[in-house]
């Protein structure tokens, strides 16, 4: 796994800037929000940075895309079955 574009420690700052949620129980936790917003920044970040360049913004828009997958109602998505060592 490569390593993850945010620490824990910078994540939750920018989180608390965000002014969302760490978890929404029974959908995700902090662990689960960090890594999936890993994930999507290792995946997809190039085509993501290509369409948003603002730091602030692509934050945002990761994070948007990580809820979007862990409050998913139809449960294709389980974070847990793709990296269930870290949680």
């Amino acid at each position: 796994m490569p390593a993850p574009k945010w620490t824990r420690q910078v994540w939750k700052t920018l989180m608390e800037k965000l002014d969302e949620p760490l978890e929404v129980s029974p959908f995700y936790n902090k662990d689960a929000l960090y890594i999936t917003m890993c994930m999507i920044d290792s995946d997809s970040g190039k085509t993501l940075k290509s369409v948003e360049s603002n730091e602030s913004n692509y934050f945002k828009l990761v994070h948007s895309l990580a809820t979007d997958k862990l409050l998913d109602k139809d449960g294709v998505f389980s974070i847990r079955h793709y990296f269930c060592e870290l949680l």
